[in-house]
């Protein structure tokens, strides 16, 4: 609706997706993304988030009443301190800030698990065997600034995403060549986590790592070993393929902790910038290895998110969701 002066009227409400490195907004009503409303701005433009929402509801002209905003850190306690960028708000004062009448604030991976049960099936990209169990966990895990771990389940007619801080667990090598990199990460960090290698600081980490071993030196972004590996550039693609393995792994761990017998879906802003490359890595042959489970996740299906916006279809769907609070 629009009222007489031109202005959207709070029968939109605002959706938010806020990562480390950008913030992506959007417009929301009865349930359906406005799409043409998607607007992604850099955190580092903005003092904090209200200036950043001021600044986009005034290019959209539009006044809402009700958001809803994932972010990528710790949500539970009253105040917000993002994890990797320096925004940080007390929720309460926020609200009364930007005159809302409902102000949900959820995990970034709550919202990226939420829209796998609302994403259409041609926006997942299969990667191997196996079949989802019907109403079963999913698990949902993504590297991008950092690394997002979340559980999804059934609970009567809704979802329940189940937030966690997995990518902080710690790093479980298996092969020689995970041991000899453990050890390299050792000396320079006081603790080496999955996230510590799995993310876009974590891909420039390994790389550097595996130069290391190879007597040659060299560092280079995360968007640069990408590119190079996919060019056939030998030390890059051997790290990015080292990137997939340990990712297989990861997930394996926590679909045996989380029963994900519902799917593995790979989230995130980077796996989908080499979907070929990944398809053919040792993702897959690492996710099935165990010592007693090997069958257990063979029969897991596991899939890459293609969907531009996850994010903002997940907090869309957590609006009208009674589960979320």
């Amino acid at each position: 609706m629009t009222s007489q002066d031109g202005l959207l009227t709070s029968s939109i409400a605002l959706v938010a997706d806020i990562g480390g490195t950008n913030a992506r907004f959007a417009l929301t009503s009865n349930g359906e993304l406005h799409t043409d409303s998607v607007q992604v701005l850099p955190c580092d433009d903005f003092d904090n988030l209200n200036h950043a929402i001021v600044h986009y509801l005034a290019r959209q002209q539009a006044q809402v009443e009700h958001a809803c905003m994932a972010f990528a850190c710790p949500v539970s306690g009253t105040s917000i301190s993002m994890t990797n960028n320096h925004w940080a708000f007390d929720k309460a004062s926020m609200r009364h800030t930007l005159g809302l009448k409902t102000f949900k604030v959820i995990n970034d991976f709550t919202a990226q698990a939420l829209a796998v049960a609302a994403m259409p099936a041609e926006t997942l990209m299969k990667i191997g065997t196996g079949e989802s169990v019907a109403g079963a966990t999913k698990l949902i895990i993504g590297p991008g600034t950092g690394l997002g771990v979340a559980g999804l389940t059934k609970v009567g007619e809704h979802w329940l995403p189940l937030p966690g801080e997995g990518g902080h667990a710690a790093l479980s090598p298996v092969t020689a060549q995970d041991r000899d990199i453990l050890a390299i990460l050792q000396q320079q960090l006081n603790f080496v986590s999955w996230e510590s290698v799995l993310c876009g600081s974590g891909l420039e980490r390994l790389f550097h790592a595996h130069s290391l071993l190879a007597g040659q030196e060299q560092r280079l972004k995360n968007h640069e070993i990408t590119a190079r590996a996919q060019d056939g550039e030998p030390l890059c693609q051997q790290t990015l393929a080292h990137f997939c393995q340990l990712l297989g792994r990861a997930a394996s761990n926590a679909a045996l902790t989380t029963g994900a017998q519902g799917g593995v879906y790979i989230a995130g802003g980077i796996i989908p910038r080499f979907p070929k490359f990944f398809a053919q890595s040792e993702f897959r042959a690492a996710f099935e290895v165990s010592d007693k489970m090997t069958d257990y996740l063979a029969a897991i299906p596991t899939h890459i998110v293609l969907h531009d916006n996850p994010g903002l279809i997940g907090a869309c769907a957590a609006l009208t969701n009674p589960l979320v609070m």
